[in-house]
Parts: C-alpha cells; sequence; structure tokens
C-alpha cells in the first residue's frame, strides 16, 4: 500500500534534504499544504512539486489554505469574506489540478445555511469540470458534514479521515463507517486524547489502530498518509522520527491486509 507524510513533520531540515529523508524512510508519497505562509518552510508550492519529482515522491492530497475556525465560518453568511473563502478554494482546486495532486482537502465549520450551499454547489461543479475530488476532513464538530454530506450530491464530494481529530475530539463517532465509502484521504496521526497532538502512538498514542485498519480493509485503494508535526517535542532527530513513523504505517498496513484476507 502507499504510505505517504506531511512534508513538514516538525523538524527544522532544509526542503530538498527532508525530501530525500522522507524518500530513504521508505515513504513513497507526501501531502502538503496550498498556503503560502508555510513558503519559509517548505518553499512554494511550485518548488516542492519539483523537489518531489526529482526525489521520486508521488503526490498525494493538497490541504487547502489555513483559516481560523472563527473565520471560517463566514463561508455560510452573506458577504465578501464568504466570498473570498470560496474563491480561495477555488485557487487551491487549480493548484491542486495543476500540479497533479490526488484531492483537495478542506475545512468546513460553521452553521449550514442556503447562501454557504450555493457556494458549495459552485465548487463542486468546478470539482467535476476539473475532475477533482474535494475531501472534507472531520474537525471539532460533526454536525456541519453531516448537514454537506446529506444536502449536497456529487461524485467529487468526498471525505478525509482525521483519525487524530475523532480521537481527541469527537471519540466513539465512527466517522469510516459512515463515510467509508466516500473515503478520499487520511491524516493519520495520534495522541492521548486531550489534544490534537498530532504525534506516533509510541510517544503519546491511545487510538485503537486495530478498529481503524478494519474500517480501512473495505476500501480498495486509499494512501496511509500520515499528519505529523511532532508537536509534543519527542526527544529523538527527524531521521529516527521518520523510522518510526514509517514502523507504524507497515503495522497499520499488515492490519489492514490481514482483515482484508479473512
Amino acid at each position: 500500500m502507499n504510505k505517504g507524510i506531511t512534508f513538514f513533520f516538525g523538524f527544522d531540515v532544509e526542503p530538498r534534504a527532508r525530501a530525500e529523508m522522507i524518500k530513504a524512510a521508505g515513504f513513497t508519497s507526501v501531502i502538503t499544504v496550498a498556503d503560502p505562509k508555510f513558503d519559509c518552510e517548505n518553499g512554494d508550492i511550485a518548488s516542492q512539486v519539483a523537489i518531489f519529482r526529482d526525489t521520486g515522491l508521488e503526490l498525494s492530497s493538497l490541504h487547502m489554505r489555513y483559516d481560523s475556525g472563527e473565520e471560517l465560518t463566514a463561508f455560510w453568511r452573506e458577504g465578501a469574506e464568504g466570498d473570498r473563502i470560496r474563491d480561495r478554494m477555488l485557487l487551491d482546486l487549480e493548484i491542486a489540478k495543476k500540479y497533479g495532486f490526488t484531492c483537495l482537502v478542506v475545512h468546513l465549520v460553521g452553521e449550514y445555511s442556503s447562501v454557504g450551499e450555493r457556494r458549495m454547489q459552485k465548487i463542486l461543479r468546478e470539482c467535476e469540470d476539473i475532475g477533482l475530488p474535494l475531501a472534507v476532513e472531520n474537525l471539532t464538530d460533526r454536525q456541519i458534514i453531516l448537514d454537506v454530506s446529506s444536502r449536497l450530491s456529487s461524485p467529487m464530494l468526498g471525505y478525509c479521515y482525521d483519525a487524530g481529530h475523532n480521537n481527541c475530539f469527537d471519540r466513539g463517532f465512527d466517522y469510516l463507517a459512515l463515510f467509508g465509502d466516500k473515503l478520499r484521504a487520511l491524516h493519520l496521526h495520534d495522541n492521548d486524547g486531550t489534544a490534537d497532538q498530532h504525534t506516533l502512538t509510541k510517544y503519546r498514542g491511545s487510538i485503537d489502530w486495530d478498529k481503524i485498519a478494519f474500517s480501512l480493509a473495505k476500501v480498495p485503494d486509499i494512501s496511509l498518509d500520515y499528519e505529523l508535526f511532532n508537536r509534543i517535542g519527542a526527544k529523538t532527530t527527524a531521521k529516527d522520527f521518520l523510522a518510526d513513523a514509517y514502523t507504524q504505517a507497515t503495522a497499520l498496513e499488515q492490519k489492514i491486509l490481514k482483515y482484508r484476507d479473512k
């Protein structure tokens, strides 16, 4: 199975050297973000993609630009700020299509509304025109995902399962059972259940990965993408952190394959 990781995973390593380390660790793809405010860590998206191609790393999902949850609520209200978020999502779709990412991962926050629905319909029409899925990520409030999935219909409307968010914000709710057939991307990481720590199980993990493997075994083709940032300051090197991440990804793959064989 394909295994990917965030291009920036929490260590100050020059971008090209970092890509080479990711490849050497065994990962075959990367996930990254369209937001220019991270250019200081990664370089701009064009230079990132050039590095990925040079080092033989495939492109997985692209994350839309980040706003705070409060800013994102404007998407569902009348006004220029909501239009700005819509237009920026459309631009990020163009970027993802231009460079060959598999989908665009988006954060949706706020209360569903008719104005937001019209914006989503415009975005989904563009997704259909260019043939690129939009993957809605689970965050702190499941209701907006439930509303979007029940009120909007498009073959390009998909879902990004974030295992860490599920564990600390919405533990016990089975997103994979509900949205597994629409799964387009994964954000795999662990935490102790108290905060969004984006770490590995060996450092501070409490996720039942066996349960997740059982659900993912039903998905025919999905990249095991790890969204890691070493936020807890694990006492390790970038090389060893990558090795630990790849070991965890391989263990998850083995669990998935075990369930597929049954």
